[in-house]
């Protein structure tokens, strides 16, 4: 077993490295590690030629440079989008605003030039018909009383006048009565004043 293991490990330091691989591969990272792991290695130091060093350098800054532009892009529709999103904003609000008075419009009634609330209209309008309703329920109940009274008057008034009229009869019979009886009782004076003389 342990011969096993010192020829699998032999043979991979022996195997022959592909020094190219790190091109296949997709990020930066992983291009390092694949570069690192392909190198001539000798005596614990890596080592390898300019070409590859500048081959790295180049895929390096391909990378940098296409990740920068990806920046620039995606800075250039970030603030594109920024301005469509506020501009949208802007739209919204005049929108929100234009339907807040169409609601406002639709919710409330012209009284004399001035909107006002339909619920506060037919509060307004409801406690208006209540108090007219009060007052003509007063004077429906003062005009009773007073056809009460009225009649309640011309009653009494009647019997008043008829009883003036009994009374008038009365004292019209007593004075033509008194009156009677003073005539018969002067002429009787009189009478007796002659016969005396």
């Amino acid at each position: 077993m342990l011969f096993l293991l010192i020829t699998c490990s032999t043979f991979q330091i022996f195997a022959k490295k592909d020094i190219n691989a790190w091109k296949n591969e997709k990020t930066i990272d992983q291009q390092f590690i694949v570069f690192k792991q392909n190198l001539k290695y000798w005596n614990g130091s890596y080592f390898f030629q300019d070409p590859q060093l500048d081959q790295l350098y180049n895929a390096l800054m391909d990378s940098v440079s296409v990740f920068k532009n990806e920046k620039i892009e995606t800075a250039k529709l970030n603030a594109s989008l920024q301005n469509e999103l506020n501009f949208a904003k802007s739209q919204m609000q005049d929108t929100k605003a234009k339907l807040d008075e169409s609601l406002k419009r639709q919710n409330a009634i012209s009284v004399f030039g001035i909107y006002t609330n339909k619920n506060v209209y037919t509060l307004i309008m409801s406690g208006i018909i209540m108090g007219l309703l009060g007052i003509i329920g007063l004077f429906f109940l003062l005009n009773k009383r007073s056809r009460i009274i009225a009649r309640e008057a011309k009653r009494d008034y009647d019997e008043l006048k008829e009883e003036f009229e009994i009374y008038k009869k009365n004292s019209l019979a007593r004075y033509t009565q008194i009156n009677t009886e003073l005539h018969h009782t002067r002429l009787e004076l009189n009478r007796k004043v002659k016969i005396r003389s």
